[in-house]
């Protein structure tokens, strides 16, 4: 009997990396025509984060400083690699309106440190009372970025196309549940256990808790830097990310 339930995990778990490793070189198919939709390579990140999670565990811990600033480095280079993707996804296409925080990739990354940065902030509140697992982090965060991106633009989109067009409307609705997942997902990945008490709550109260603290302290975040900008005379307006790609 020990040996049947032994075999069974055993299985389980050998599924679970087969599909994870499947999709995790998916995204890669983008490159097979010009210009390739690379956005959801911060996925493939994450799956391969995935692999080397417990490398990655050891690394991160004995960083300088307290569990909480690693937590916050975590989120500053997960969301850091998500704008340079997102950024040369933009520039690739020769997109006039791209869908990032500044057209240029400098103030891109700026602003995302006020960003992804409240998610860090959010994400140490409400771990220091509730317990999460990984996939709930990135489910969480998911439905949040389908409802929240754009300021619901993207949900929006989705359901204006619900009715002529439903798998387009799922298809943009996992696209986007995708990038929003990987980007904690990844930042949790090598944190997410040194917070995990046995005497902390799993109520179901932490899930709207913890997405009205990343949309909250998101908006915060990115006001703060703004603020911070404008001692320095402001951050630059806005222009074409192909005549001016960076600054």
């Amino acid at each position: 009997m020990l040996f049947r339930k032994t075999e069974t995990t055993n299985n389980r778990h050998l599924a679970k990396t087969v599909i994870l490793l499947i999709t995790g070189l998916m995204p890669l198919l983008a490159f097979t025509s010009w210009p390739p939709d690379v956005m959801l390579l911060i996925y493939s990140i994450f799956v391969a984060a995935w692999f080397y999670q417990h490398r990655l565990f050891i690394i991160v811990q004995r960083w300088p400083g307290p569990v909480a600033f690693h937590l916050l480095l975590c989120f500053l280079i997960s969301g850091a690699l998500t704008e340079a993707i997102a950024w040369t996804n933009s520039y690739l296409k020769a997109d006039k309106t791209p869908a990032l925080f500044h057209p240029q990739l400098g103030v891109d990354l700026l602003i995302g440190i006020g960003f992804y940065g409240g998610w860090a902030v959010a994400w140490w509140i409400a771990l220091r009372w509730f317990r999460f697992k990984l996939w709930e982090v990135f489910v969480i965060t998911g439905l949040q970025g389908i409802f929240l991106e754009q300021l619901g633009a993207v949900f929006m989109a989705m359901v204006r196309a619900w009715t002529s067009n439903l798998f387009l409307a799922l298809l943009l609705g996992a696209y986007v549940f995708t990038v929003h997942g990987s980007i904690a997902g990844l930042a949790l990945l090598p944190t997410l256990r040194r917070f995990d008490k046995p005497e902390q709550s799993r109520s179901w109260v932490r899930f709207p808790l913890v997405i009205a603290l990343m949309v909250g302290l998101a908006f915060l975040g990115c006001g703060l830097v703004q603020a911070l900008a404008f001692l320095f005379g402001g951050l630059p307006a806005k222009q074409s990310i192909i005549e001016h790609p960076f600054w």
